[in-house]
């Protein structure tokens, strides 16, 4: 396959899903009369298991018992939800630049603050994309079909012909695929860390990194 386009998420493919979950550990301490790291994990790591739902409301509704603060909650996790240098995967822009020198228009689909742009653009990721198809942005959140919608609007490409790259099979392979986009599940980051043979059978290529990703593609 030679795509027109390529999106890509960021958690858990550009940089690491790390930051969010420290953002909201520090929010949630901030809330509450205190959450340790072992049952913060403990809902975390079986919402990923799970692979359904807001884990944002989940852990709302565990440690300040109803939705009502998740607003502010997530306020206070936005403003410690920063990626630096060190939260980028080393394998990320090499597979961007790659596919860029194909000819394809780089996408971004993601869920994540308004600061992920300043991020992209000190680690000179920028320059690469096309489209930046953030949620703080675009004020539309995955799976919800309309932000890949979007996204192969502003690219102008066939959806047949534009492949998606994210490490959630509910919010990325699911959505994208319905849409007629070819799929790339990377199993890192919020990916289901226990999958099913369905799972496994979701996505057109599934990858623990994207080192080779580039040739995976070309060969699909």
């Amino acid at each position: 396959m030679h795509p027109a386009a390529v999106t890509f998420d960021i958690g858990g493919v550009i940089y690491s899903d790390d930051v969010f979950k420290r953002a909201v550990f520090i929010a949630l301490n901030k809330l509450s009369n205190g959450v340790t790291q072992d049952e913060f994990d403990q809902v975390y790591n079986a919402h990923l298991k799970s692979q359904s739902g807001s884990l944002r409301s989940k852990l709302c509704e565990k440690f300040l018992g109803s939705l009502e603060k998740k607003s502010e909650l997530m306020q206070i996790a936005t403003d410690n939800w920063i990626f630096t240098p060190n939260d980028l995967y080393k394998d990320a822009k090499a597979c961007i630049t790659a596919m860029k020198d194909t000819g394809a228009k780089i996408g971004i689909v993601a869920n994540q603050p308004a600061s992920s742009v300043n991020s992209l653009k000190s680690d000179h990721l920028f320059e690469l994309i096309d489209f930046l198809g953030i949620s703080a942005l675009v004020g539309i959140e995955k799976p919800d079909i309309k932000i890949f919608e979007l996204a192969i609007k502003e690219l102008a490409v066939d959806p047949a012909k534009a492949i998606h790259i994210g490490n959630r099979i509910d919010t990325d392979v699911i959505p994208a695929k319905k849409l007629g986009m070819k799929t790339v599940w990377v199993r890192r980051g919020e990916a289901n860390p226990d999958p099913t043979d369905d799972d496994l059978k979701q996505a057109d290529i599934t990858v623990n990194d994207l080192s080779n990703l580039p040739a995976l593609i070309a060969a699909l």
